[in-house]
């Protein structure tokens, strides 16, 4: 099995767009390439001051992901995109159990792959800024540039706002090509198959309940058995 590579740490910084010592009000949302060089400025100064508490509290890293990463990610919609047309085929109540449960999923796995990360090691470097005056869904590119001589690994935001005077919120990011956003609608298609709707909400609930630890060895394939 592949060890937790850069590719996949990648993946996980691009999407957990929300870090920062300021409040999300403080972040500039009307441009979506402003607002992904606020969050990512913000979000190593965050890491790198509060990394004592981390290691005191691996737990902490969900307080942080909770905090930050939530109101700049269009996670209701990513639920629904990641269901596809199965979501329809819900109740209601199956509707929002889903999109509550995947929430928590989502923040527990940015927490356990930031138990890799080094703040002094990883750098967010992005491309020229576009006009997105007009647009109602953007991409914004950018590298993941890491110490060491390994080639920057490039990274495609999917953003969107619902109308023009709304937020920009990320709902995927595309890493060398390769969608997370469509990676996790085929686990999920899988697991709906296997297990139905409530083991498919239940294994996303054992994911989501799992404990933090810095110790931990990760493979890729830890985030989807």
């Amino acid at each position: 099995m592949k060890k937790l590579t850069t590719w996949f740490v990648a993946v996980t910084i691009g999407l957990t767009l929300g870090f920062g010592k300021v409040h999300a009000e403080e972040i500039d949302t009307s441009n979506p390439f402003k607002m992904l060089e606020q969050i990512a400025e913000r979000m190593t100064v965050r890491i790198g001051e509060e990394r004592s508490s981390i290691e005191q509290n691996p737990g902490y890293l969900r307080d942080i992901m909770a905090q930050e990463l939530l109101p700049h990610s269009d996670y209701q919609f990513a639920a629904r995109q990641v269901l596809g047309r199965n979501f329809q085929r819900l109740s209601s109540e199956q509707q929002q159990e889903f999109i509550e449960v995947f929430r928590e999923y989502l923040i527990t796995t940015y927490a356990r792959v930031f138990t890799q990360y080094d703040e002094t090691k990883h750098k967010i470097t992005f491309g020229r800024p576009g006009n997105y005056e007009n647009e109602r869904r953007v991409t914004v590119r950018a590298q993941l540039v890491e110490e060491g001589g390994r080639p920057p690994i490039r990274l495609d935001f999917q953003l969107q706002r619902r109308n023009p005077q709304a937020p920009w919120m990320a709902f995927d990011l595309v890493a060398e090509g390769v969608s997370m956003l469509n990676a996790q609608r085929s686990e999920v298609e899988a697991s709906l198959r296997q297990n139905g709707i409530d083991g498919t909400i239940q294994l996303l609930r054992d994911r989501a309940n799992r404990e933090i630890r810095l110790d931990e060895d990760l493979d890729v394939s830890d985030f989807t058995n």
